[in-house]
């Protein structure tokens, strides 16, 4: 993993010129903070089982974002880390050593992308392309995205609705027909399980009351898949 991890800097690295010679692009960016890597304690590729995609590390505090230097802050103890920690343990895999945590975009916007989204679709192109190079090396984790903006930029084809996936009915119920975003339908051709990002999850009761839920559907899921290609591999 540490190989990868440092293929990943290196690229961004060049990205980085490219964008900050862009005279269009290299508006949007914060120039004072680095690019934010992608989180992993795992020891090699293969342990990994799950991968975190978020959007963009712009928080709107211009003081917090100095202190972020690792996607998600998954190298710090907070409410985010909590809370995905959470998911983890649902679905039995380890936060530490079975995680991949990366983001679409790695750079600081100096807005955040809530006050213009077109700052989103000007960059899109370019980190979408650097997306699918990080990740075409891990083969079978499954993929949940953090948070109705970030689909929305990835998914092309069906809801970009987290509800949606989630079997939304009303009055904060479920209708039990969970879903997941068909590699057909996104930009990133893989099986992506939308869920909520912490800060909406903790005060949306519907994604409160069915995380569990949705995501024992994914963990059933993933093995009839997981299962599937091994019959096929015999």
């Amino acid at each position: 993993m540490k190989n990868h991890i440092l293929k990943v800097k290196k690229k961004l690295k060049v990205m980085q010129r490219t964008l900050l010679k862009d005279s269009v692009l290299s508006k949007d960016i914060d120039t004072n903070r680095e690019f934010i890597l992608p989180f992993s304690n795992a020891e090699k590729i293969s342990d990994v089982k799950l991968i975190f995609i978020g959007q963009d590390p712009t928080v709107r505090n211009e003081e917090a974002r100095k202190k972020i230097k690792v996607t998600l802050n998954l190298d710090k103890e907070n409410s985010l880390k909590k809370y995905l920690r959470r998911v983890c343990e649902i679905l039995q895999v380890d936060i530490e050593h079975q995680v991949y945590a990366t983001n679409l975009y790695k750079c600081f916007f100096t807005e955040p992308p809530a006050n213009d989204e077109r700052v989103l679709t000007r960059h899109f192109k370019i980190w979408m392309d650097f997306l699918i190079y990080e990740l075409k090396e891990f083969k079978n984790p499954f993929v949940i995205t953090l948070g109705e903006p970030l689909i929305k930029q990835l998914i092309h084809s069906n809801s970009k609705k987290v509800k949606y996936y989630w079997d939304y009915i009303g009055q904060t119920k479920s209708g039990g027909n969970f879903k997941y975003n068909e590699p057909s339908e996104n930009y990133l051709q893989r099986r992506i399980y939308p869920i909520a990002h912490q800060p909406n999850w903790s005060r949306n009761e519907f994604y409160k009351t069915y995380l569990n839920d949705y995501l024992t559907y994914l963990k059933r899921n993933e093995n009839l898949k997981s299962n599937a290609w091994q019959s096929l591999s015999i």
